[in-house]
């Protein structure tokens, strides 16, 4: 273990790799014509890189363009001083308000660093408008639509509908605000559920005006009014100073005054390389719970399918108790994962699931920093295990809470009639057909599932006054299943900040003590056995120090001495 940390310390290839980088930098510096970088964002991004083998590469193509690479390609253009700028062109967008959000911060990033950001589009309509607004100039192509309207909530109920075909849902909720499945059960929305909508929609609709104003430099009361007279023709947003001018987009280069506009791919060959940091004997571990939370082992789509109907196989992503409990218990061996940040996505699923994963978290704990950051969505099971942390970030529009306990199962015994289709039960035990799903609950069994959920329930507000410091009065306010915005929740007492992902990392080396330089590592995977250690090493050292390649080899060849590898995780995020 020292000799290994000696190796590690020493680091004999970061002095060429500095030296390779100063020498591609000489070699990119002849670049002149990187006035504007064009880029074309996608619809959707997700939060974080995807690693894609070679076969799923062939099969699903290149991984999409994530939140994360993106910020990192800002940092090089804002260090870069030949740029002036960037242009995105925006073509619809698919992203949670959370998302948006991180966008808007890295556009101010770029702004903060003197650099001009400019954002072209067919049409705005809320979303684009709203991210648009942070940019230094929002430009429309003549002929566009200005469809800045404000947001809207749909909610369809199926009770009525169901009956049709013979089918009920029984529903046992710990109060209406878990409302989960309300449009199975009702066939229409219930007062707890239409209060609940409309603060959600309160709130994200004051966080939107505000912003825009904030980057338009007007007041909330002009946003509000250009909300109210939208939609509007190109002229009229143009003469009321909603866009700064009507442009097509192969006349960018004359509006901007340059020959050409650069493409993302030319950029990255041509913007210099960031130098090497120093070396860091520890580093912050970042582990993600995306997803439905299951029992069983996490999984997912594996990528984008080029079908046009579902599949019923290839589902949404899955975190698995098995998988996250595995990766946590890896990261307690691992010496050097100084700090954990863990990277939530989710709106919960299994009870049992959840608490196997806080449990775990919990232990974790006890030993390094934890510090939690919630994206679009962090609530019931998800908010279940961000419990376990010293630290919350979200963002003003994550959505997050529903601290509560619903189950429910449907009634397909009237389906069953109307098919003309008969069955014959049998049993041992009273309540061997509580899951019968030919028949409702049992007065019995209703009060034996009441009094489940009412412990589940009574743990998890129990788990989270003593984690926020809140009594359990307090924390009972503001759970029996209500949701709320991350401002909200700032508010109530249920995270502890508004922020990003940076922020989050950046309170994690700080509660460790580790320098900026320290790496944040992407958990992915559970530890490797000492067979998975080459091919994990080769990806760590595709994506972090290309230089240092021969040094891990070194380092893991030392590894796979020992009954057990110490952990090299997949690749380097930062």
């Amino acid at each position: 273990m020292v000799f290994r940390k000696f190796l590690r310390y020493l680091n004999p290839f970061w002095l060429p790799d500095a030296g390779w980088r100063r020498f591609v930098n000489w070699r990119r510096r002849r670049h002149k014509d990187l006035d504007y970088i064009l880029l074309n964002l996608p619809a959707a991004m997700p939060a974080l890189p995807e690693d894609r083998d070679f076969i799923q590469r062939r099969l699903f193509g290149k991984p999409p363009l994530s939140l994360w690479e993106l910020k990192q390609f800002f940092e090089r253009l804002a260090a870069d001083p030949r740029p002036k700028g960037v242009v995105i062109s925006l073509h619809g967008l698919e992203m949670s308000l959370a998302d948006l959000q991180t966008l808007r911060g890295m556009l101010q990033f770029l702004r903060d660093h003197g650099k001009r950001v400019i954002v072209h589009a067919q049409l705005y309509d809320t979303p684009q408008y709203y991210l648009a607004s942070a940019a230094d100039e929002i430009l429309l192509q003549p002929s566009g639509d200005f469809m800045v309207t404000g947001i809207a909530a749909e909610a369809y109920f199926l009770k009525d509908a169901l009956a049709q075909v013979g089918v009920t849902v029984d529903v046992i909720a710990i109060t209406p605000y878990k409302g989960a499945f309300d449009q199975f059960s009702l066939n229409e929305i219930s007062p707890e559920g239409r209060a609940q909508l409309e603060w959600l929609l309160d709130s994200r609709y004051q966080q939107i005006i505000r912003g825009i104003a904030e980057g338009r430099k007007i007041s909330p009361e002009t946003v509000q009014a250009m909300i109210d007279q939208s939609p509007q023709i190109d002229t009229a947003a143009l003469a009321e100073k909603y866009v700064d001018a009507l442009v097509y987009e192969n006349e960018l280069p004359t509006y901007l005054n340059v020959k050409r506009l650069v493409s993302w791919d030319e950029a990255q060959r041509k913007l210099f390389s960031p130098s090497p940091k120093p070396y860091s004997d520890q580093y912050v571990a970042l582990l993600c719970v995306n997803g439905m939370m299951v029992s069983g082992e996490s999984g997912g789509t594996p990528g984008d399918i080029p079908i046009p109907v579902p599949v019923p196989f290839l589902g949404e992503d899955r975190s698995g108790d098995i998988t996250v409990v595995q990766q946590i218990r890896a990261i307690m061996k691992d010496e050097s994962a100084a700090a954990v940040v863990l990277f939530i996505d989710s709106g919960g699923g299994a009870v049992s699931a959840a608490a196997a994963m806080g449990q775990a978290l919990d232990e974790l704990a006890k030993t390094r920093p934890l510090v939690v950051y919630m994206n679009g969505v962090a609530a019931s099971g998800g908010y279940w295990v961000a419990a376990a942390s010293q630290h919350i970030y979200a963002q003003p529009g994550t959505i997050t809470g529903s601290i509560g306990v619903v189950t429910a199962k449907p009634v397909t015994g009237g389906l069953l009639e109307k098919f003309q289709i008969n069955a014959a039960h049998f049993k041992r035990g009273a309540n061997a057909d509580i899951y019968d799903l030919t028949k409702p609950f049992s007065d019995g069994q209703r009060q034996q599932m009441r009094a489940s959920i009412d412990d589940i329930y009574r743990r998890f507000v129990e788990r989270v006054a003593v984690a926020r410091k809140l009594s359990f009065e307090a924390v009972d306010a503001i759970s029996g299943g209500r949701v709320w915005t991350g401002e909200q929740a700032l508010a109530n007492g249920l995270v502890d900040a508004l922020g990003d992902l940076d922020m989050a990392v950046a309170k994690a080396r700080e509660l460790a003590n580790l320098p900026d330089h320290a790496p944040l590592i992407f958990w992915q995977e559970g530890e490797p056995e000492p067979p998975q250690i080459f091919e994990a090493v080769g990806k760590a050292a595709r994506t972090a120090n290309p230089a240092a390649w021969v040094g891990y080899m070194w380092e893991n060849a030392l590894h796979i001495a020992n009954a057990r590898a110490q952990a090299i995780m997949p690749f380097r995020l930062k």
